[in-house]
């Protein structure tokens, strides 16, 4: 009796156990899930790889990835956001890993704000990159610059972000977040600012960064010392670690005129080091109270008057670096570059780019790039 009964419970808790397996699958935890991504493949011919005599060989650049995103209502609960995105292939998938790129979790309210928290953009990158850093421009505005050890952040984890809703044309932005993962007081912070009224918007974005870790040799270096009297450094090195505080800030603009549109932006990055210890041919040489300012700017035009074409230009350059109230020559850099796309499909397009670029005042190079992209 006692062994029926035992098979009775059993056989009931199976019973239960099935019907609410067959209950979640009946009802599924999210309202939607959306997968979406990109396959987009290109061959380039980098200038900046002949600079100083280099080959520049063909090099097939892979950015496909996918992620996946969705929303749900909660039952006792607000409207819970999230996604899951990889990154680029690349080579050999190295670096596609789920997580890579902006992947959180948040909640949207119904005036169209959001917080999430997570791995996002920062509100001061998500301008330089778009439409600032297009058609080849970032290799001189977004990651072209001389600020050693960097300014701002682009793509970060451990961040809470709030993006809010739409008050009559004018949207904002603001992020906290850690810095450096294994130093609770390397943090930052960044607020962004759009305005937008007929065929004009303005965007203005700051960040501020602390005890960012900086530990690289740099050219840089050569150049600042090289200035100062009686310093003529064959080769200089940041010896071990050093701490930096940094700022940045970026003024911008798009003006759309139907088929014809034209954008432009400047951009500010400062960083204060601690002290220094320079390498100098063998000598220790220290520096207090190190700083490193550049400015930056990036104007574009775009004309959609043609079928399925689109074509742009665009003109970026970082002005001579400042150390310390000195200005350091043979930091300015430009690039001229130019885009004529072909609409394949609502969802797919080719593309050629052709650029000249200029790095640390040397002669211009001419690079170009051809790609096809599909997006779902």
């Amino acid at each position: 009796m006692e062994n029926v009964f035992k098979r009775s419970v059993l056989g009931i808790a199976v019973a239960a156990a099935a019907t609410m397996a067959a209950s979640a699958q009946a009802a599924p935890a999210t309202d939607s899930v959306d997968l979406y991504g990109q396959i987009a493949v290109s061959v380039w011919q980098f200038g900046e790889d002949k600079i100083g005599g280099g080959d520049a060989p063909l090099k097939v650049e892979n950015e496909s990835r996918f992620g996946l995103r969705g929303s749900k209502d909660l039952a006792r609960g607000p409207n819970l956001i999230w996604q899951l995105e990889g990154g680029d292939v690349g080579d050999n998938g190295g670096n596609s890993g789920l997580g890579v790129r902006d992947t959180f979790v948040g909640v949207s309210f119904d005036d169209g704000g959001k917080v999430r928290l997570g791995r996002m953009l920062t509100p001061l990158y998500e301008m330089i990159d778009w439409p600032y850093s297009g058609q080849r421009a970032g290799a001189i505005f977004d990651w072209g610059g001389d600020v050693v050890g960097g300014a701002r952040y682009d793509r970060q984890s451990n961040m809470v972000r709030y993006d809010s809703g739409n008050y009559s044309g004018f949207t904002f932005n603001v992020a906290a977040g850690r810095g450096d993962e294994g130093n609770k007081d390397s943090n930052f912070y960044g607020v962004g600012a759009h305005y937008s009224t007929g065929m004009f918007t303005l965007h203005a974005g700051y960040e501020a960064g602390f005890d960012r870790k900086v530990s690289a040799s740099s050219v840089f270096y050569d150049a600042y010392l090289a200035q100062q009297p009686g310093n003529k450094p064959t080769y200089s090195d940041v010896e071990g670690d050093t701490l930096s505080d940094t700022n940045a800030y970026l003024l911008g603009f798009e003006l759309n005129l139907g088929d014809f549109g034209l954008y432009g932006a400047f951009k500010n990055e400062k960083a204060d080091y601690a002290d220094t210890t320079l390498t100098v041919d063998g000598t220790d040489i220290s520096v207090t109270d190190l700083d490193i300012d550049q400015n930056s700017y990036s104007v574009g035009a775009v004309y959609n008057g043609v079928a399925n074409w689109q074509f742009k230009a665009n003109y970026a350059a970082n002005l001579e670096a400042d150390a310390k109230g000195n200005s350091v020559s043979g930091t300015e850099d430009y690039i001229v570059s130019a885009q004529a796309l072909y609409f394949l499909d609502d969802s797919a397009l080719t593309y050629v780019r052709p650029y000249m670029i200029s790095k640390d005042d040397s002669d211009a190079e001419f690079g170009w790039g051809w790609g096809v992209e599909y997006y779902f």
